[in-house]
């Protein structure tokens, strides 16, 4: 099945320099960017009330499970449908003539890996930046889904300048990704029922592409943030004190759970079971946090 309409093509032949500047525009829907921004929105939530205005616990936490359902769609329908990226040769070798460290960023970002279809950044800025519009109270209502549009529209122009998607699997991830954030912000409407949905679409990607790297982790969030949510009996509100404290702890646990994965590369189910834990800890560390802070 063709899904090129030549839009790909033809913005694959701009400069290298206009490509760089798309290939820092779309790490805003990349999942490192959008996973750190909920984590900490929701650690941080109503203690900085300049940025996270109106962001209560478990609205941090919504945001946080939009997140894994980005990835739990993007990495299922992947799985189902398993189209191709579109070829960027000419794209990937400019990263040759590109001084050390820039040359090898611009690698990383243009050569895409695995399937092509639906586009999981767009995908993903749509449900997080989207999350984002509704969770706060930053502004006014229309002011923050104008952002969160726009930013929807340079990230997936930014994939078909970088040459790893085609226009239609840019509009597919963020078309079924809008419909996917009606679904959870007004049918499922609690952090339970959204990561009980990641887990039931993450074990169809099982079913459908076996246990690899991807479909065991993303798994394995949804299985860990449905079991961490259920077993919380409500999570205090932050203090400044206490979300410093929180955040403290989670870059040393996180980090040593992502460190695990991506420099010892265990099989995939103990992947799954990395990133269950982790999920786990990101949700439960506010609890130790606050605890910490109340003492001292």
């Amino acid at each position: 099945m063709s899904r090129g309409v030549g839009l790909t093509e033809l913005l694959g032949e701009l400069p290298t320099a206009v490509a760089l500047v798309f290939a820092l525009i779309t790490q805003l829907g990349d999942f490192w960017f959008a996973a750190v921004a909920s984590v900490l929105a929701y650690w941080l939530a109503s203690a900085t009330p300049r940025v996270g205005r109106g962001l209560t616990r478990e609205r941090g936490a919504m945001v946080l499970g939009l997140v894994v359902t980005a990835a739990a769609v993007s990495t299922t329908l992947k799985a189902l449908f398993a189209f191709p990226r579109p070829p960027n040769p000419e794209i990937v070798a400019a990263a040759a003539g590109l001084p050390f460290p820039v040359g090898a960023f611009y690698e990383s970002v243009v050569t895409g890996s695995g399937y092509g279809f639906p586009s999981g950044h767009a995908t993903t800025t749509v449900l997080v930046w989207g999350g984002f519009a509704w969770a706060l109270e930053v502004g006014t209502r229309r002011q923050r889904y104008a952002v969160a549009g726009a930013v929807v529209a340079v990230v997936s122009l930014s994939r078909l300048v970088l040459g790893v998607h085609y226009l239609v699997d840019v509009v597919a991830g963020a078309t079924i990704a809008a419909t996917v954030l009606w679904l959870t912000l007004t049918k499922l409407a609690t952090p339970t029922r959204v990561f009980a949905f990641v887990t039931v679409v993450a074990a169809v990607g099982v079913l459908a592409g076996g246990v690899t790297r991807d479909t065991a982790g993303v798994l394995g969030l949804g299985v860990g943030g449905l079991v961490a949510w259920t077993a919380l009996d409500g999570v205090p509100a932050p203090t400044r004190r206490g979300g410093a404290g929180t955040v403290a702890l989670g870059a040393g646990v996180l980090g040593a759970l992502a460190a695990g994965i991506l420099f010892f590369e265990p099989p995939n189910p103990v992947v799954g079971l990395l990133t269950a834990l982790g999920m786990g800890a990101a949700l439960s560390l506010p609890l130790v946090g606050e605890r910490l802070a109340k003492k001292s």
